[in-house]
């Protein structure tokens, strides 16, 4: 059964809830108007990532009910900031931080996502994973990839994680600071893994 109360959907069936870690089954709160990541394809990516986010500093952008840096906190990661400009969500991820008992692991900004990647790499900022599941229109994947290449926030041996609609990302782009090492595709999601390293032709542990 779902209820909805002032433009936020709880969803007590099961269909959005922490999948991993700590924090297994327990339910958090959507947002109205907004795409949540389906529980297949975050599953699978999280089967995939998670024996790598223990310890790691997590970025959100786009990030909705900030589904996946709550996931990344459950799994273990330091810390996790969210990013999303609308105030609606940035409420409603505060709350899920709430209720989760994560507040001081969970950082939010009410901000604009490429506004934030130069911002933190004006002060020095750097994370271990990025997360980006931006809205499914105008190529804004390849957008933020390409500011994330010209704004250097990842960490060495880090990883940028996207989930992007799959006409958007038909062919490959090359970028100079992070390669792609995994691509696949679920319906009209596709998700593609970059890691950071030395060299451009990458295997990587995932």
């Amino acid at each position: 059964m779902n209820t909805v109360r002032k433009g936020v959907i709880f969803l007590f069936d099961g269909k959005m809830k922490v999948l991993r870690g700590m924090l297994k089954n327990r339910p958090i709160l959507v947002p109205g108007g907004t795409r949540p990541v389906s529980m297949r394809v975050k599953k699978s990516l999280f089967d995939l990532i998670s024996s790598e986010i223990k310890g790691k500093r997590v970025l959100d952008l786009f990030a909705g009910s900030g589904g996946l840096g709550v996931e990344a906190l459950s799994c273990g990661a330091e810390m996790a900031t969210f990013i999303e400009i609308r105030k609606s969500a940035v409420e409603v991820i505060n709350k899920n931080l709430s209720s989760l008992h994560l507040t001081m692991k969970g950082r939010v900004y009410w901000k604009d996502v490429f506004k934030s990647i130069k911002d933190f790499w004006k002060k020095g900022v750097k994370f271990d994973f990025i997360f980006l599941d931006p809205p499914y229109y105008k190529g804004m994947t390849r957008k933020v990839l390409k500011m994330l290449d010209e704004y250097d926030i990842l960490t060495f041996l880090g990883y940028v994680v996207c989930l992007g609609y799959y006409k958007d990302e038909e062919g490959e782009e090359i970028y100079r600071n992070f390669s792609l090492i995994r691509k696949k595709r679920y319906g009209q999601t596709v998700v593609l893994i970059y890691r950071k390293d030395e060299c451009c032709n990458i295997s990587g542990n995932i």
